[in-house]
């Protein structure tokens, strides 16, 4: 029986370490310490209160503002971008992963062309005056 409660107290022991543990890891709170106003020890500069800034008057009657100089001419309607086939340009050769010769693809970037049939934009390599494409 001696021996079950020495067991008993030495579990209970090993249970109570990691809080133990863990209550030596708390931080201790420092003392609060009174604010004490700076002394006029010379160090530092000395900085001058801040004037306060006044806003300008705005007249509550808009008839008193003062006008804008000039209004922004107007000239109509935007200007729209022409859509045509002359802004988009293709490439001089376009060539499938086999060599063959791939027509109707057009160049949106460097190295890069979007077919109108398909919807989707394909990777390009480009080696001399011919490009071909990478997927």
């Amino acid at each position: 029986m001696k021996r079950i409660s020495l067991v008993l107290a030495a579990l209970i022991g090993l249970a109570a370490q990691p809080a133990l543990a863990q209550q030596l890891q708390q931080p201790t709170v420092p003392a609060a310490k009174p604010v004490t106003p700076p002394s006029d020890s010379g160090i530092g500069p000395k900085l001058d209160q801040a004037q306060p800034v006044q806003t300008p008057k705005v007249a509550s009657d808009p008839n008193q503002r003062p006008q804008a100089p000039a209004a922004i001419p107007s000239k109509g309607p935007a200007h729209e971008v022409p859509t045509g086939s002359g802004s988009r340009k293709q490439p001089a050769n376009l060539l499938d992963a086999n060599g063959k010769p791939v027509n109707g693809m057009i160049q949106v970037a460097p190295n890069r062309v979007y077919d109108p049939a398909t919807g989707r934009y394909h990777w390009t390599e480009t080696s001399g005056q011919q490009q071909k494409l990478l997927d």
